[in-house]
């Protein structure tokens, strides 16, 4: 095999790992690259972390004890509470956060992992209100919900992985120079380390402005605050505010922020007038589901709000048809891709038991077949909504009998039996068949 076989070879590997590693948030119903694994994410934003505030400590820049620190504990423990609505995981994550003294820097941050800062350039310079601090950090929030540190590291790897080929083309052309191919992989190191300090993309942007807006309204701070900051910020003039750089701004985002603060007031006036809430957990530090009498732990807290059949105003339309059970399954050949990938994601979701993200999985998938109805059928049952389940569950069979089904070699069920599980979830032994015989005859 010569050397340009070879290099074939790599590149289509690289190309089957790069596509591969596609997946749909369950927050956004974005497909995002995410060749990094979500506990590599968090490990390495761990460390990233350790590292960076380690520095400030050195420099006596992390400030602690003051009614500033205090307050910012309290903003952040309220956006993370109501976080973990939409993503139950991020309840076991040690969220944490720090103040950074240097009056000079208008930034924040949120890691993969829920690790954070946030500068006091934001009170020194910007004079921010304690609720453009909460929508300030509910974006921060944002990015880490929709695993945004996690595909910017993927970025970064599939840089390195397509440099990385380059570097072995370079050495088999130079095959007598060994010093071609460690050149070339000291060149793509440099570049994925470049690559995972790149600005955030207007499409994450995009979405963490939608989310923290959305947690901050909930928490029960004005969302009207995105507006002011962002206007505060943008008239800066030459004074350079950190924050843009790492936050390019999507087109007309004022604009597009005074349309979400519509979407997301009636929220905010309800945490407003919502004089019986619970106490929430504190979720700021290593996570502990110890009950103290008097409080409620992670875990129950986190059980309750997921099991809530909510979405993010940005998802609610979708989610209103599948609650009504309006959903209609159409796309084909032009979707199998897709479906081929999404397909553990579900059952990951399933075995969860995350009905409102499966949900929404599906919905963005948009694979015809029975085990797409099915599991849309399961999230209705998981979620309560058993008229809508019958409704599901009847076109998956109905899907089957049209030959829409996910039996095969390559087009697997992943272990569902259907049939007999849409008898189960129903506590109805023989649904299965008298729908089918429904089908039969209709036919």
């Amino acid at each position: 095999m010569d050397c340009c076989d070879r290099f074939a070879r790599r590149l289509l590997i690289a190309a089957i790992v790069l596509v591969s590693g596609c997946a749909t948030n369950s927050i956004t119903g974005r497909s995002q690259l995410m060749l990094v694994s979500e506990d590599a994410a968090v490990k390495g934003s761990i460390s990233a972390y350790s590292n960076m505030i380690g520095q400030f400590s050195k420099k006596d820049q992390v400030e602690t004890g003051t009614p500033r620190v205090a307050r910012v504990r309290e903003i952040t423990n309220r956006l993370v509470a109501e976080a973990v609505r939409f993503r139950p995981d991020s309840a076991n994550w040690h969220w944490e956060v720090q103040v950074i003294n240097d009056p000079k820097v208008v930034n924040a941050f949120c890691m993969a992992g829920g690790k954070m800062g946030i500068f006091t350039g934001f009170w020194e310079k910007a004079k921010a209100t304690d609720d453009e601090i909460a929508n300030v950090m509910g974006h921060e929030i944002g990015h880490a919900l929709a695993s945004h540190t996690r595909e910017k590291m993927s970025v970064a790897m599939s840089v390195s992985v397509g440099a990385t080929l380059l570097a072995v083309a370079l050495t088999a052309r130079n095959s007598n120079d060994s010093s071609a191919f460690p050149v070339a992989q000291n060149t793509t190191a440099l570049a994925a380390a470049l690559a995972i300090t790149l600005p955030n993309s207007r499409d994450a942007e995009t979405e963490a402005d939608q989310i923290g807006i959305e947690l901050a309204a909930r928490a029960g701070f004005d969302p009207r605050a995105a507006v002011t900051l962002w206007e505060k910020m943008a008239k800066a003039g030459d004074t350079p505010i950190e924050f843009f750089s790492t936050h390019p701004a999507p087109e007309n985002r004022a604009q597009r922020l005074q349309a979400l603060v519509l979407q997301v007031d009636p929220l905010y006036q309800r945490a407003k007038d919502n004089k019986t809430a619970g106490p929430i957990p504190d979720f700021l530090g290593q996570p502990s589901n110890e009950h103290v009498v008097g409080t409620t732990t992670r875990g129950e807290y986190t059980a309750r709000v997921a099991a809530e059949p909510e979405v993010m105003t940005f998802m609610a339309a979708e989610f209103d048809r599948f609650r009504k059970g309006e959903v209609v399954l159409t796309c084909g050949y032009e979707c199998v891709l897709g479906y081929g990938f999404q397909r553990s994601n579900w059952k990951t979701l399933h075995s969860k038991s995350q009905w409102r993200e499966l949900a929404i999985a599906v919905m963005k998938t948009g694979y015809l077949n029975d085990l797409s109805y099915f599991l849309l059928g399961e999230a209705a049952t998981g979620l309560g909504f058993r008229d809508v389940a019958k409704i599901y569950y009847t076109r998956a069979l109905e899907a089957r009998k049209a030959d829409k089904s996910c039996d095969g070699v390559f087009n697997t069920c992943e272990e569902f039996d259907i049939a007999q599980r849409i008898n189960v979830a129903l506590g109805a032994p023989g649904f299965a068949a008298e729908l089918d015989k429904k089908i039969n005859k209709n036919n």
